[in-house]
């Protein structure tokens, strides 16, 4: 299960996530991100309190950049896995922490 919190305050928009993040929890997270996100500057997504994520999801948060998204509070293994993924060649940008 997954709890997605959407706070925007003034230009920017924070969307906290606690629990599994899944692909079968994409979609909604996608839509929380675009329905409030296309009028801010700054959005961002806060992984502290996230479990588990599958590779459906890596592939969403190794994406994220290139769509002007920040990662916050990112747990140690998500960012093991977006650097070998990097490494792999799988994706180009570093994380950002």
């Amino acid at each position: 299960m997954l709890k997605i919190t959407p706070t925007k305050e003034e230009k920017s928009l924070r969307v906290r996530l606690c629990g599994e993040l899944t692909k079968e929890y994409l979609a909604e997270l996608e839509q929380a991100l675009g329905d409030r996100g296309s009028e801010c500057q700054n959005v961002s997504l806060d992984l502290s309190n996230v479990t588990f994520v599958d590779r459906e999801s890596m592939v969403f948060l190794c994406s994220a950049r290139s769509k002007n998204i920040s990662i916050e509070n990112c747990p140690s293994y998500v960012i093991r896995w977006i650097k070998q993924e990097r490494l792999c060649g799988s994706y180009s940008d570093d994380p950002q922490t």
